[in-house]
């Protein structure tokens, strides 16, 4: 791995393809997106409109970072076998070249796996068909557009040099997948630790070690479903609004996650407290959102206002994975249910 700049990059390239630079360099995870200052030319497919994850990083002063990335890479560069982020939706739209991608549904990686329980980096030159490890393989064309499930693990090869843009998200529709292998590797860590499970504050550690094996631990997943909550309440405005709403809470506090967190817990309560009995209609009316699909029925290829429907089947998802997390006796441990927080969800 090596660092250098976009311009450095294109200067390499143009030295690979001329002879006098031999090396096979990949530049990935360029947060490209993050500074550009034409925002318009990156719209979203109305059904991938709901983005939970970049959403709720783009509001956070603690990190800067996000999940929209620009892939540049010559033919034979290559992204090894690997299972996206907090096993998040992906997709990827190829702008230039030719891909070759091989897909394994969530559970055959298991059968490619060593004696260690380590998958493979490359899968390319095994036997597949021989092995029966049920898998797919496919091509990608320029102007196309691969969607990656949760789960699914995946190796890609460029044929050609190409260009691609690549979107990792989350929202109503895999946020079980997210909670879900949340939760399993929280086991791992504390299976790994067990031997000081004694210590003072080992919860808290397995929270940090959490984050630095996933990528997310339980208090930022309970953040993002608060925020989800907040922002697509029902008979809100729009989920801007709500956002602005928090963003003018913050303006005069710390850029600490626990501001964020204190300002959503706040907002929270006093949404709930105008409206209680929303939560537990989203607990008694999970499938309410079909109602409200059906009667918007139109779908089209971009938008910049979510749907109704999609805002409807956020809530009603968030709520309910909420009261999840806040029954985990992890989340009792470190005391992450705030009254009266607490009082309302479990009452669902």
């Amino acid at each position: 791995m090596c660092s250098m700049s976009s311009d450095e990059f294109l200067t390499y390239w143009r030295s690979f393809h001329d002879g006098t630079d031999n090396r096979l360099l990949y530049l990935k995870d360029w947060h490209y997106f993050k500074t550009a200052k034409n925002k318009e030319y990156y719209r979203l497919p109305e059904l991938f409109s709901s983005d939970w994850l970049n959403e709720f990083w783009s509001l956070r002063k603690d990190v800067d970072d996000d999940y929209r990335f620009v892939y540049l890479g010559p033919k034979g560069t290559w992204t090894p076998l690997h299972a996206d982020v907090y096993h998040s939706y992906s997709w990827s739209a190829n702008i230039v070249g030719i891909k070759r991608w091989w897909f394994f549904p969530p559970g055959e990686e298991k059968k490619l796996c060593d004696k260690n329980g380590h998958v493979p980096i490359e899968v390319r030159g095994l036997p597949l068909d021989k092995m029966d490890v049920r898998h797919f393989v496919i091509e990608q064309h320029p102007g196309q557009i691969v969607f990656v499930p949760s789960g699914w693990y995946h190796e890609v090869l460029n044929l050609t040099d190409c260009v691609s843009i690549n979107h990792n998200w989350f929202n109503a529709t895999n946020v079980d997948w997210i909670w879900e292998h949340l939760q399993d590797q929280l086991r791992l860590v504390q299976e790994s630790t067990s031997d000081v499970r004694n210590t003072p504050g080992w919860h808290e550690q397995c929270q940090i070690c959490l984050r630095a094996l996933a990528g997310l631990n339980f208090p930022e997943f309970l953040t993002i479903l608060k925020y989800i909550i907040l922002t697509r309440w029902p008979n809100k405005n729009t989920t801007s609004s709500a956002r602005k709403a928090i963003e003018s809470m913050l303006k005069n506090s710390d850029n600490s996650f626990a501001a964020l967190d204190e300002a959503l817990d706040a907002k929270l309560s006093g949404a709930i407290d105008k409206d209680p009995l929303a939560l537990r209609s989203a607990g008694e009316h999970q499938d309410q959102w079909k109602e409200v699909m059906r009667a918007q029925p139109t779908v089209t290829s971009e938008s910049s206002k979510t749907p109704e429907w999609i805002r409807s089947h956020d809530f009603s998802s968030a709520v309910r994975v909420a009261r999840q997390v806040l029954k985990h006796p992890d989340t009792e441990l470190l005391q992450l249910a705030k009254r009266p927080l607490k009082d309302y969800f479990t009452e669902i």
